[in-house]
């Protein structure tokens, strides 16, 4: 119900701004993007948080109720130790918000046209000199419903695909001598993948992978929803 309101806004939107498709598509900003480490580091905080809630029941029953409770008690074990995973990967991204922050990626045009040179700039982040490596990778996605099984078994699950991809790397010696400033990042856009799509349930929707290295310390990654559209 959500997404069928939502595409009746975004149809009435854009019959209102023929051929501007980006205007009615997403609150973009013109001036560019912000990754939000903070808000990444506490999401996955609240997803370990409300696993182990949810594994409390069972271990209660494990330890409380004699015969079938041990199989409780196996159970909640097992997906405990998932837990511990997400817990990893929560403390890993504690220590990149620490160290790198919050980023910013800035657009040189707004929107972007399918055909023509991507042109944009990561604003370096803290500590970037410290960085062995750092991959952009830029990858066109299509989201997806698919269902499987029948009846009661029936159930519907969203996939991404990516329809294509591109990247490439900096060295430590080119980054030492980008800290402090901007990053500048360019791909060729290919003429025949989709544009973006976001206001679709399921989105298509172009992004911007940073991805860094660091030797004994933490990595660095952003990623950044680029405005990637079909020139009418």
């Amino acid at each position: 119900m959500r997404g069928a309101a939502c595409q009746a806004v975004y149809q009435r939107e854009a019959a209102e701004h023929p051929g501007e498709p980006w205007l009615v598509d997403h609150h973009w900003r013109r001036e560019g993007i912000t990754f939000s480490a903070f808000n990444a580091m506490l999401g996955r905080f609240v997803a370990a948080l409300a696993w182990n809630a949810f594994l409390i029941p069972f271990f209660w029953v494990g330890l409380n109720v004699r015969g079938m409770g041990r199989v409780f008690l196996v159970f909640a074990t097992i997906f405990a130790l998932i837990g511990v995973v997400l817990w990893g990967r929560w403390l890993q991204m504690l220590g990149e918000l620490l160290r790198y922050g919050n980023t910013f990626f800035a657009y040189d045009e707004f929107p972007y046209f399918l055909g023509q040179t991507f042109r944009g700039r990561l604003r370096a982040p803290h500590h970037v000199s410290a960085l062995d490596e750092l991959t952009f990778t830029i990858r066109c996605v299509q989201e997806k419903s698919v269902t499987t099984g029948s009846g009661e078994t029936r159930t519907t699950r969203v996939i991404c695909l990516e329809l294509y991809q591109d990247a490439f790397s900096l060295s430590r010696d080119q980054l030492t001598g980008l800290a402090g400033g901007d990053i500048p990042v360019e791909f060729k856009l290919p003429a025949n993948r989709p544009p973006t799509v976001l206001a679709a349930a399921p989105p298509t929707y172009w992004e911007i992978q940073a991805q860094g290295k660091a030797h004994g310390g933490a990595d660095f990654q952003a990623y950044f929803l680029i405005p990637v559209y079909k020139r009418s």
